[in-house]
Formats: C-alpha cells, sequence, structure tokens
C-alpha cells in the first residue's frame, strides 16, 4: 500500500486529494446528524488539507521563496489557525455539554466515520518515512505524517463515541468526544509547530 507513490510530491498530492473529500464528506455528515464531534473531526481534517498543501508547496520553487523561509511561515499560520479552532470547539462543546441535543448517529454517518478512519489509515502508510527518508529535505512531510496519526486516534474517538452514544442513550458523550478531539488538535498544533521551527532553526 502507497507502493505506487514514489517521489515525496506524488505522496502528498495524494494526501491532499483524500483529505479534501474526507473533510466534505464528515462536515456534510456531522451538519446533517447534528453530531458535535463528527464536524469537530471534519474542521481538524480542514486544516490537514492546509497542512498538506504547505508541504506540498515546500516541494516547489514558489515565487522564489526559499523552503526554509515557507516552514517558518507556516508555523506561525497553523498556530494562528490550530489554537482559534480549538477555542470555538471547546465553547460550543461547553454549551452542549450543559443541554446535551438528541442525536441519533445512522448508517451513513459510520459509513463516513469509517471511511475517515480508513483515509487516515492510508495516508499514514503512504506518509511514514522509509529507512532513506529519516534526513529528507523536507521535514513538512514528517510532521504531516505525526498530524495524521493522531487525527486516525480522533477518528477512532469519533467512532466509539457514536457507538456509546447507542449503547447508553447518554448524549453527553457527543460534546465530551469534541473535547477530546479540541485537546487532540492542540497537541497536533504544538508539535507541529515545535517541529516546524525546530527544523528551521537546523
Amino acid at each position: 500500500m502507497g507502493g505506487g507513490h514514489g517521489t515525496d510530491k506524488d505522496r502528498l498530492w495524494t494526501v491532499l486529494k483524500i483529505n479534501i473529500v474526507v473533510f466534505i464528506a464528515e462536515i456534510l455528515s456531522g451538519y446533517s446528524s447534528g453530531i458535535l464531534s463528527m464536524t469537530t473531526d471534519g474542521f481538524h481534517v480542514m486544516i490537514h488539507v492546509f497542512a498538506s498543501i504547505i508541504a506540498l508547496v515546500s516541494e516547489y520553487e514558489f515565487l522564489k521563496i526559499r523552503p526554509d523561509k515557507i516552514k517558518l511561515w507556516s508555523a506561525g499560520i497553523n498556530i494562528a489557525l490550530f489554537f482559534p479552532l480549538a477555542y470555538l470547539i471547546f465553547f460550543e462543546a461547553s454549551r452542549r455539554l450543559q443541554n446535551s441535543p438528541a442525536v441519533s448517529p445512522g448508517f451513513i454517518y459510520f459509513l463516513v466515520a469509517i471511511f475517515g478512519l480508513a483515509a487516515n489509515i492510508y495516508t499514514v502508510v503512504i506518509l511514514k518515512p522509509k529507512k532513506h527518508e529519516h534526513n529528507s529535505k523536507n521535514k513538512n512531510i514528517f510532521i504531516l505524517y505525526i498530524h495524521m496519526i493522531i487525527d486516525t486516534v480522533g477518528s477512532v474517538i469519533v467512532l466509539i463515541g457514536a457507538v456509546e452514544i447507542i449503547r447508553t442513550g447518554n448524549y453527553s458523550i457527543d460534546p465530551i468526544s469534541s473535547f477530546i478531539l479540541a485537546g487532540l488538535i492542540v497537541l497536533a498544533a504544538i508539535m507541529m509547530s515545535w517541529e516546524l521551527i525546530h527544523g528551521h532553526s537546523h
């Protein structure tokens, strides 16, 4: 799996396309079901799209800007996007925790959730560094790889949360799951930004 993605550009283009499809599917599923955790994961995937574009841009000569400059700027942009998103999710989850609306994840919801999990696993396999790539000139690929691992955990949380809602009828599981996802977004932001800045300093 991933054997047909020989170059960094091929791998990043594939990841970008997958993330765009997952983003659209999860946002639509979250909106139609009213489940916050799915919408949260959808917006998290939106950040993946942005991170994929950054990694891809650093593979090209972009307006004659040095790749190290692109990486440094992207660190600041990541911080600017991730933390406000996590705050908005935390705020909405807090509101819903006080009065959790009734939700009922159906077949389409689980189909999208499983698709999102499978897509995340596939992108992790594509991006996994090979032995000869540990010193890859594009550190953004490794950063995106770490981010996709974190989001795979998020996809598992989305699935488990929906199963527990059906099993227990406890609708507060949805905002609680969203709190966890917001925490994962903050963790991803810190890790990606640190790696980008650390890589630039070297």
